[in-house]
């Protein structure tokens, strides 16, 4: 019985494989990589324009303060907030009173000095008479003489006083230094202001000014009279198109970016001071660039490349890029890709090159 059973093992042991282990099945192919449309796009010619955004709010490019130039009570304060004015045009009068009477005693010093000038000429002619017969020394007529000057000196001294005296009169009338729109009120009727005392504040809505802060990195395509479009808060239907005016030669202190005023036209003075702008400056463009989104380029090692489906395979790129539009969302290709060709459009995790790939188009 021992010996059958070794043997009956033994032949168990020894008996050949079975049909499925000589024939295993071959091995399944890697699944192709599916994509949706959304996930592709397609490389397309279109105009491309490289921007800076520009944020700011809108002032007055010419404005002014109009002050008292004497001390007097307001007689008058003859226009409000928000009527315009001529350039020229009486807008006040500060009482006369003190600067009239102040006139009228240099007018009088005046005429006292005209007459001591008119005696020091006669005695000048009578002196110079007894001179030529020697009845005089000549130290005597030099002293007329002398007199006659300082006579002439004074004279001229009395009619500048005279000059500032009326020139005090006419500045109780205040009459407005540019064209414009009163902004501010500061006085009123029977306030006394003394020099200097602020009367109104008046802007011209001609054209209007953004101060816009620009990054250091970026401020080199910027040029004076450059191309500017804004939307105005409040009024975002329409674009308002201006230029650069200036560029500040310094950076601000703990922002590292440089200030940059541009001008805008407000001939129909919708735009008011204060109010919020937003903008786009256009440093570059060019027409009929090859385009692709800019979440399709990727970089890896300094290398710039995309993911393109090609034939049913992956293939990892190489491109070189140009112009980018932050607002458009698209960079430019330079070379590299052709038009029509399809890209992945965004980062989709970890891809290999070579690998199987399937559009799922209409998904």
């Amino acid at each position: 019985m021992a010996t059958l059973a070794i043997t009956f093992l033994i032949t168990c042991a020894a008996a050949p494989a079975s049909a499925d282990a000589k024939n295993p099945l071959p091995a399944q192919a890697a699944a192709a990589l599916e994509f949706s449309a959304n996930d592709v796009t397609t490389v397309e010619r279109r105009d491309i324009r490289q921007v800076i955004s520009l944020t700011g709010t809108l002032s007055p490019r010419n404005q002014t303060t109009v002050k008292a130039k004497v001390s007097a009570e307001v007689r008058e304060m003859l226009v409000r907030e928000g009527e315009p004015v001529r350039r020229g045009q009486v807008i006040a009068r500060l009482d006369p009173s003190e600067p009239q009477a102040r006139l009228d005693e240099k007018i009088a010093d005046l005429e006292g000095g005209r007459a001591q000038l008119a005696l020091a000429e006669k005695n000048r002619a009578m002196q110079l008479a007894l001179l030529e017969k020697k009845f005089i020394s000549q130290n005597a007529f030099d002293s007329t003489q002398s007199n006659l000057q300082v006579s002439e000196a004074r004279l001229k001294a009395l009619a500048a006083q005279v000059a500032i005296a009326r020139k005090a009169v006419e500045d109780t009338t205040v009459r407005a230094p540019m064209a414009g729109i009163v902004a501010q009120r500061l006085a009123q009727p029977g306030e006394k202001v003394a020099i200097d005392g602020k009367l109104y504040t008046l802007v011209d809505l001609a054209e209007l000014e953004v101060e816009a802060a620009v990054p250091a990195s970026d401020i080199g395509a910027v040029r004076v009279a450059q191309d500017v479009a804004f939307r105005v808060e409040g009024i975002e239907d329409r674009l308002y198109t201006g230029r650069i005016a200036r560029i500040s030669p310094a950076t601000q202190p703990g922002t590292r970016s440089i200030l940059v005023y541009a001008v805008l036209p407000n001939r129909e003075s919708t735009l008011k001071g204060g109010m919020f702008a937003k903008g786009q400056l256009t440093v570059s463009k060019r027409a009929g660039a090859l385009v692709v989104p800019t979440t399709a380029v990727r970089d890896d090692a300094g290398q710039t490349y995309v993911w393109r489906i090609d034939a049913g395979k992956l293939v990892r790129t190489v491109v070189q890029v140009g112009l980018r539009s932050e607002s458009d969302g698209v960079i430019e290709i330079v070379s590299g890709l052709a038009a029509g060709a399809r890209v992945v459009r965004s980062n989709l995790g970890s891809l290999r090159d070579g690998a199987a790939a399937k559009i799922l188009e209409g998904r």
